[in-house]
């Protein structure tokens, strides 16, 4: 039983991890916390819903379609609300997202309604692996493979490309940046774009577990929130560990303890880490230069 409760917990915090990771991007390259993360990824997986039972589309295709909505989504509100606010305070542009969460709610809820939808999955009616005599789901694998992906993908995008390095110079030190010739307005585009593209991954992959709704990702960004907390807001890796680690001592929780201590674990693991160790497991004091 333990075996699966571990397994279910990586797969959710695979979860965690992709919404956490878009998250990260954007607030390390632009020092804003996106709070309307999940209302993007919560639009873009209507948009696949919507591609399917409206349009016929296979689930592939829509995913897909989907995807690049998000990347698209991200850069039109990156371009529409934050870029006029840029040089300006950064708890202006965090408010806005504020904003921006209940505008997207409201948009969705506006186009299908608030009531509940069945997000199909193709992987709904696949046998299960069996690991060393443990059944793992196939949505689990997946979960967990694309988790991986998209850490290792990010990773490499910003060690070894112009554009990632282009990245990694403007959240280290925008002067610089500048003068090295590294669009700052360019790079925030590209920071939203990627977190929207990444949340549109996540919102597809956990709906077919969940009833999509208006309030699908709700419950999702706090928990990606603690997970990179714990692990450290500027190390990817660290966010992805952290992530994982949420997720197993959820389920551990929920199953040991009380099912209704499972989400007190999110905001006790936030308290005991911003007491003990603010910058997280993982991650490093970084005094950024204006």
């Amino acid at each position: 039983m333990i075996a699966n409760l571990i397994v279910g917990g990586l797969a959710a915090g695979c979860l965690y991890a992709m919404v956490a990771i878009a998250i990260v991007i954007v607030l390390n390259i632009t020092d804003i916390a996106n709070f309307a993360q999940g209302e993007m990824a919560m639009l873009a997986t209507f948009f696949a819903y919507w591609l399917m039972d409206g349009l016929g589309l296979s689930w592939w295709q829509a995913v897909s379609i989907a995807i690049i909505f998000g990347l698209v989504q991200g850069i039109v509100i990156q371009q529409v609300v934050i870029r006029p606010l840029i040089g300006g305070p950064v708890l202006s542009a965090i408010i806005a997202t504020l904003g921006l969460n209940v505008v997207l709610n409201s948009i969705a809820g506006m186009i299908w309604g608030h009531q509940t939808y069945t997000f199909p999955s193709p992987f709904a009616f696949s046998a299960p692996f069996v690991v060393a005599a443990v059944p793992v789901a196939v949505d689990s694998v997946v979960n967990i493979a694309v988790g991986l992906v998209i850490v290792i993908a990010m990773t490499l995008f910003l060690r070894f490309t112009w554009t990632g390095l282009g990245l990694r110079a403007a959240s280290q030190n925008q002067t610089v940046a500048r003068l090295m010739g590294v669009s700052i307005t360019r790079t925030s585009a590209i920071a939203w774009g990627l977190g929207g593209l990444v949340g549109a991954v996540a919102g597809v992959l956990v709906a077919p577990s969940l009833f999509l709704d208006t309030n699908l990702m709700s419950a999702l960004l706090i928990k990606a929130f603690a997970g990179g907390v714990l692990g450290g807001l500027n190390s990817l890796i660290g966010v992805f560990l952290g992530c994982l680690a949420l997720g197993v001592a959820e389920n551990l929780a929920g199953a040991y303890v009380s099912p209704s201590f499972a989400d007190a674990i999110t905001f006790i693991v936030i308290i005991a880490v911003l007491t003990i160790r603010p910058e997280g497991v993982f991650g490093r004091v970084r005094i950024r230069k204006a």
